[in-house]
């Protein structure tokens, strides 16, 4: 199997996850992700998609704790905005001034 078909079943896997998450309606987040495509690896028959689901499953989970690391970076320096709007911190802390318009 080539690189290109590799990656090919790791999109058909990754789909069919997200697809049966979206189907019941629950959560779809990295957490959940990883528990389906556990479950999917853990019934799968066939050697290379368990192979490929292993891979996947720890791909995600490299990602998802390089993420959280520098997060938590972030997240001490900017301690004190964690109890703001979520607005705010996506778009910044500064209001307009000098305006009473509304709209």
């Amino acid at each position: 199997m080539n690189r290109s078909e590799v990656e090919k079943l790791t999109d058909e896997l990754i789909g069919e996850a997200v697809l049966s998450l979206l189907s019941e309606n629950g959560p779809v987040n990295t957490r959940a992700l990883i528990t389906r495509l556990r479950a999917m690896e853990a019934r799968e028959a066939d050697g290379r998609r368990r192979e490929i689901l292993g891979r996947v499953i720890a791909e995600i989970n490299n990602n998802t704790k390089v993420s959280m690391r520098s997060q938590t970076g972030r997240e001490q320096k900017d301690s004190d905005s964690e109890q703001k709007d979520n607005v705010f911190q996506l778009f910044g802390t500064r209001q307009q001034q000098g305006t009473s318009k509304k709209h």
